[in-house]
């Protein structure tokens, strides 16, 4: 299995680009344009779905208990994905505007600037 790691790792890298450039260009250019995105719920859902996926089969090799980087960036993933769940119960089941809709893009934008942080600083910072 640890011969598959470095593809799992390159497509997880390049879901996380992805779906950063995505937030920032959401939250910092498209709605001061006005522009609506609805292109992005047939590309966003895959995208995120094999981040998280491929972020759970990468976690196994890097967790222990001392990693308290990891876990915090666990934590923020964690609440990501919540903050998902939340927006897609809002859309798919009751039919409405999910009333945070203006604050969670940029809520999860900065969770992802502290989630690529913490993965920077677990290989720098030894327990």
């Amino acid at each position: 299995m640890i011969n598959i790691y470095p593809y799992i790792l390159t497509i997880h890298l390049f879901c996380a680009i992805f779906f950063i450039g995505f937030l920032f260009t959401e939250v910092f250019l498209l709605r001061k344009l006005n522009l609506d995105i609805k292109n992005t719920i047939k590309i966003m859902p895959p995208i995120v779905l094999i981040l998280f996926l491929s972020g759970l089969y990468l976690a196994h090799f890097h967790l222990n208990s001392l990693n308290w980087i990891f876990v915090c960036k666990i934590f923020f993933a964690l609440c990501i994905f919540i903050l998902i769940l939340f927006s897609l119960f809002y859309k798919i089941i009751l039919k409405k505007q999910n009333p945070f809709h203006a604050y969670i893009h940029p809520i999860v934008f900065i969770f992802t600037i502290i989630i690529v942080i913490c993965a920077k600083l677990m290989f720098y910072i030894v327990i």
